[in-house]
């Protein structure tokens, strides 16, 4: 199962708060004590994870919101609500893979003040299975057959089948959706349009206290939290208008943290005096998708000329400053399913032109291809705001110009761009031929959401429409034992399978830096999460 990022772009929206600042016990003069401001560049959807496309939203639901598991700096599992995690070996997975027990903690109390039990657990798992509520996904959510609730602090998941990516699809922060209060949601018929997802009510550090769209939203610490007292008292996300006025702010030290810092604009970032600097390679991929339900992207021989056409290369020299690593697979070189020597498209124009030949597409005098009367235009997909988007464009469209392909690039705002199935959203309903954007995937990588045929959309978010039954019996092996050796045969040979079909074009893995002020203590983002263990934030 693998998470949207939908969003590692740039977007543009904002505002700003006014704050008074201080120092105390050493710190800066610019630091608030017990206050953490942090800025992205686009606005929530709604701020219920549930129902959220938004990589943000998972963001700031790491503040709000309980998890049976958050992942560690490794990606390990770290017990949240759970107090351990679920294995054959400790008996809370049966024999057969397909009863699962996850034991809660007791004492846990949502921001209202009524209790967490098993029942709002069961009621979770219902919400996630409504065909009436636009979730993202219901991909392994689908195979429970029945929740019991055997006492307030036990739940028990009977699973049509085993399902060894469990640990990161249940109620985790990586897995999307959270546990949602039944005390307050259960009298709806669903919760696309609630009040609930303005404000959630949680069980997390910290409780939300304000959203003012296109401008802030304010968090407080939560005092019911089972964990105590967290670190920080507040925490203010700001919806930043551009790239240059958040590194404006790094730079003023009117932000604590610059989270994903654009990579062009790392290297300025980390020349700045009194900011701290910290990155990773993540499980996050930035990719070129192809829509295969267009005829001309059908033929794999186009989709292989156009993957010979990407400067890669040219496009992590010159837009990304060398930040990340190109690569072929979508998985960090760090996974443990991670295939090396897969077959690659490196940048040759000669050989995209005569793919594009044997397909049938001749050059015409105009200095465009033709076939069967028609052009071969495609149309590029982005979103609006984001010149990092716009320059890899420009490179790949001096490619396309030399090879005869025409290109449009067209633009939208983000929330439609990235708009649910039932949103309309233009990504989700197939209206692109080809798009750009970042995947974020799990710490276990299962890709049957994003690639299997009982994904394309309205049922997952196999967005480019890509169906290979050697692919799809491959990842249900994959899913369906808990033996990692064999888990990684599979997921190596799928992804050569991958290699070879071409459904989209990996750009790079994605090296996520983060600019902080020194004086925020706890600042420790993984492969998966950014704000993992928020309550131990402090400055």
């Amino acid at each position: 199962m693998v998470l949207c990022a939908g969003v590692a772009l740039l977007v543009v929206l904002g505002g700003c708060t006014k704050v008074e600042t201080g120092a105390s016990g050493g710190l800066h003069p610019w630091t608030i004590p017990g206050t953490m401001r942090w800025a992205d560049g686009e606005e929530p959807d709604n701020l219920n994870p549930m129902l959220s496309t938004e990589l943000l939203v998972n963001d700031l639901s790491a503040f709000t919101m309980g998890y049976f598991f958050h992942f560690g700096p490794h990606g390990e599992p770290v017990p949240d609500l759970c107090v351990e995690v679920p294995t054959q070996a400790n008996g809370d997975i049966s024999a057969d893979g397909r009863t699962m027990r996850f034991k809660l903690r007791h004492g846990v109390v949502w921001s209202d003040g009524a209790p967490f039990t098993s029942r709002d657990v069961a009621f979770s798992v219902r919400a996630i299975q409504n065909p009436r509520n636009n979730v993202l996904t219901r991909v392994g959510w689908d195979l429970i057959e029945r929740v019991e609730t055997p006492d307030p602090y036990t739940v028990v998941f009977h699973l049509r089948k085993p399902y060894a990516p469990f640990v990161d699809k249940f109620f985790t922060p990586v897995g999307n959706p959270a546990i949602l209060p039944e005390h307050l949601l259960a009298k709806y018929a669903d919760l696309n349009h609630v009040a609930y997802n303005q404000l959630p009510v949680g069980l997390g550090p910290f409780v939300y206290t304000a959203w003012r769209r296109g401008n802030e939203v304010e968090m407080a610490a939560n005092p019911r939290y089972w964990g105590g007292a967290p670190g920080l008292k507040h925490v203010i996300f700001k919806i930043i208008p551009d790239a240059n006025t958040v590194l404006t702010q790094v730079r003023t030290h009117e932000l604590d943290v610059d989270v994903r810092v654009p990579s062009n604009e790392v290297p300025q970032v980390r020349s700045l005096p009194d900011v701290r600097t910290v990155s990773i390679v993540s499980n996050s991929f930035r990719h070129l998708d192809f829509n295969l339900a267009r005829p001309a992207l059908r033929d794999l021989r186009v989709r292989q000329a156009v993957a010979h056409a990407v400067d890669r290369e040219a496009i992590w020299a010159k837009v990304y400053h060398r930040v990340g690593v190109v690569g072929d697979s979508p998985f960090p070189s760090s996974s443990w399913a991670y295939a090396q020597h897969l077959r690659g498209y490196g940048y040759d124009l000669g050989a995209a032109a005569r793919l594009l030949d044997a397909a049938g597409w001749r050059m015409g005098s105009d200095g465009l291809r033709r076939k069967d009367g028609k052009t071969l235009r495609l149309e590029l997909a982005g979103n609006t705001g984001n010149p990092l988007l716009d320059s890899t464009v420009l490179i790949i469209e001096s490619s396309f110009k030399r090879l005869g392909i025409a290109l449009d690039y067209k633009r939208y705002p983000t929330p439609l761009l990235f708009g649910s199935y039932a949103a309309g959203g233009i990504v989700a309903t197939g209206k692109y031929d080809l798009t750009i954007y970042a995947w974020q995937l799990q710490p276990d990588p299962d890709l049957s959401n994003l690639l299997a045929c009982k994904s394309v959309p309205p049922y997952g978010q196999n967005y480019v429409r890509y169906c290979n039954p050697a692919f799809d019996r491959l990842q249900e092996d994959a899913d369906t034992h808990y033996d990692r050796a064999r888990r990684r045969s599979d997921l190596v040979e799928e992804q050569h399978i991958l290699a070879h079909d071409v459904p989209w074009i990996v750009i790079s893995n994605i090296e996520e830096v983060f600019a902080a002020n020194p004086d925020l203590k706890g600042l420790a983002p993984d492969l998966d999460e950014t704000f993992w263990n928020a309550a131990h934030l402090s400055t």
